[in-house]
């Protein structure tokens, strides 16, 4: 984990594109391991022979282990998160809110008094999620996969894979709309994750071969719905763009940015 002072200094690269950088400390160590193919399937409540379908299928990300599979822990998250009760909020819905948690009175303006209210609703019963420190690897979990939840279709999310030599590049080319990087995250890392408007997709993954990839990805590409602006300096949007890693570092960081984006509103309200 980084060990560094809170401090928060916004600068734009470049290219002309706006990233954040914002050092962080992190005092917590969550853990995130393998399952045997048994506690997959009690976890999914399904059957033991299902597990063994997915990982056929791909479904599922599992290693052998001698005789035994043993099923990756973040996929098994993703599948049981997919299959949960209820239907994630629309890309609309998922816009709003981070709207209205950056007061943008232009986009709230086009919304319904209706949407509005409920996107007050949902802001503020995520926000409540951290109005105390969370204490426990469990608490962590709980709000990075309410995160995604909410902002599961704000953009979809495609995985790619760049040769290391064209990363720098590819960071600077100005068809992104916003960037995150090491210094946004608090987590070192070459890999390249923004947000591209779908018209610029295409042209990207031919000019710099990106190739769809999964584990080894190191490139994130957001595809923006039609019309949608990003909002480059969101605490919100960027603890969401991190829970959807699954990793424990980035949740332990998506809840510290809910955290500071929850006293930042909390100030605006007074």
């Amino acid at each position: 984990m980084t060990d560094g002072d809170h401090c928060t200094d916004r600068k734009t690269s470049g290219s002309g594109v706006t990233v954040l950088h914002k050092p962080t400390r992190s005092y917590m160590i969550v853990c995130m391991a393998n399952v045997s193919v048994a506690d997959a399937a009690k976890q999914l409540g399904v059957g033991v022979p299902r597990i063994h379908q997915r990982i056929a299928d791909g479904s599922l990300r599992a290693e052998r282990i001698g005789s035994q599979w043993v099923v990756d822990e973040r996929s098994l998250l993703r599948v049981a998160e997919h299959k949960a009760p209820g239907r994630p909020l629309s890309v609309r819905s998922a816009w709003a809110i981070v709207a209205l948690a950056e007061g943008d009175r232009q986009a709230l303006a086009q919304l319904a008094p209706a949407e509005r209210a409920r996107a007050k609703a949902r802001l503020d019963n995520l926000l409540a999620l951290v109005s105390k420190a969370p204490n426990t690897e469990a608490d962590v979990r709980r709000i990075a996969a309410a995160l995604r939840w909410l902002f599961r279709n704000r953009a979809k999310r495609e995985m790619r894979k760049a040769a290391n030599l064209d990363l720098p590049g590819l960071r600077s080319d100005t068809r992104w709309q916003s960037l995150i990087n090491s210094a946004a995250s608090g987590i070192g890392s070459s890999d390249v994750e923004g947000y591209l408007a779908a018209i610029d997709v295409k042209p990207l993954e031919q000019d710099f071969l990106l190739m769809p990839a999964d584990t080894d990805a190191n490139v994130v590409i957001h595809v923006l719905p039609t019309g949608q602006k990003t909002y480059p300096g969101s605490k919100l949007l960027l603890a969401a763009d991190l829970a959807d890693h699954c990793r424990p570092r980035e949740e332990l960081r998506a809840t510290e940015l809910l955290r500071e984006a929850a006293e930042e509103h909390k100030a605006v309200r007074r």
